[in-house]
């Protein structure tokens, strides 16, 4: 993928959503920015990678927790 830059001040637009550039305040022309469709695939993509780490940082909780449960320390031998 290549950069898009700011037609004004020729810095790497770092958020093709908004209508401004973010270093120079300059107007992003419309072919610049992303389309609804692709913000949509964008939001659909972040969306399926959120559930993805929500899923594992649950299991590694799981793990955790049945690891704490299991573990035997030296004075749980002493009771």
């Amino acid at each position: 993928m290549n950069a898009v830059h700011c037609p004004s001040c020729e810095r790497v637009l770092y958020n093709r959503r908004a209508s401004q550039c973010g270093y120079c305040g300059a107007h992003i022309p419309e072919e610049l920015r992303f389309t609804a469709d692709e913000e949509a695939e964008l939001d659909r993509q972040l969306a399926e990678l959120k559930a993805l780490r929500d899923k594992r940082e649950a299991e590694c909780d799981q793990r955790i927790e049945e690891q704490r449960e299991t573990n035997v320390t030296f004075f749980d031998l002493l009771n």
